[in-house]
């Protein structure tokens, strides 16, 4: 059976979420939704999609759910929890995760895929909503062989590039982990040359220039800019999505020995960034922080 004659489900219509799911319709995926908040199923409905009224009937004939939940807790919840969607499956159906979990989950996601006779992928993605819908985002892929050769074209619908790490599904976690805290902890590098720059009277566009030299990824470009014009209002990605990654740094970092001083030191600042009632800003707004308390105005 080819791709595009599958049953593909999507749990999850977050802003990631959502963006996939108009990728995949406009590739002419048949594609079933499933959200716990109906408001967001309505704009793929108006686009072809599938609304499924609950989580079994959305995954009762799927081939192939991908799931696109906030955190661990809540990718476990909708997989293996009461009701969960994994002992529903049918045998042989695929689950592609782009979630941001830590590798320990993916390796237990893994091991339950195989008790219910079903494969197990794990693709997050490299890039905000903006860059899936454009097509210009990157796909960290790890599991089955036969699996991910037969979701080639899924990936290829919203994706610039493809990075294929191997068979284990959990290490595409480990990829994605270790690309989003050099993400963070740049942001942080960042803010502090920004205000230090303010500080001492040296104009911005100066380090402006100096990070569009230095950092030339589209990410650490775009958030070089944000941090600049101090434009927070657009969210990316929210100051909640910060703090859990931040929480999910220290807890894969210490699940191998390994001390994130860095994350340890972001993780004060975005708890200081809430506290100042930015938490409804974008995660770089975390950058303020650093801004208070040298004394800038805000």
């Amino acid at each position: 059976m080819e791709p595009q004659k599958c049953n593909i489900t999507i749990i999850g219509l977050g802003n990631m979420g959502s963006a996939i799911a108009k990728k995949l319709l406009a590739a002419g995926f048949r594609l079933t939704v499933y959200n716990r908040s109906n408001e967001k199923m309505k704009p793929l409905i108006l686009l072809g999609a599938f609304a499924a009224s609950s989580l079994t009937v959305a995954i009762k004939e799927a081939d192939i759910v991908i799931s696109a939940l906030f955190d661990d807790k809540a990718v476990l919840e909708m997989a293996d929890g009461e009701n969960g969607f994994i002992s529903q499956l049918k045998p042989n159906a695929t689950h592609i995760n782009i979630s941001t979990i830590l590798p320990a989950t993916a390796k237990k996601l893994t091991e339950l895929h195989k008790q219910h006779n079903s494969m197990y992928i794990s693709a997050p993605i490299l890039g905000i909503p903006k860059a899936v819908e454009t097509q210009q985002a990157t796909s960290l892929i790890a599991g089955t062989k036969i699996a991910v050769q037969f979701c080639d074209s899924i990936f290829k619908s919203y994706s610039a590039r493809i990075i294929n790490l191997g068979a284990e599904a959990y290490k595409a976690n480990v990829m994605k982990i270790c690309t989003n805290y050099l993400l963070a902890t740049a942001i942080e590098c960042m803010g502090e040359l920004y205000t230090y720059a303010e500080k001492s009277g040296l104009d911005a566009e100066f380090i402006h220039g100096l990070l569009h030299s230095v950092f030339t990824h589209k990410s650490f470009l775009l958030y070089a800019d944000k941090i600049k014009e101090r434009n927070f209002d657009e969210v990316n990605f929210s100051m909640q999505g910060g703090i859990k990654d931040l929480n999910l740094f220290q807890q894969a970092f210490a699940d191998v020995g390994v001390v994130p001083d860095l994350g340890n030191l972001l993780k004060n600042k975005f708890i200081i960034a809430l506290a100042n009632g930015l938490g409804d800003k974008d995660w770089c707004a975390v950058t303020e922080v650093t801004r208070i308390q040298s004394g800038c105005n805000k």
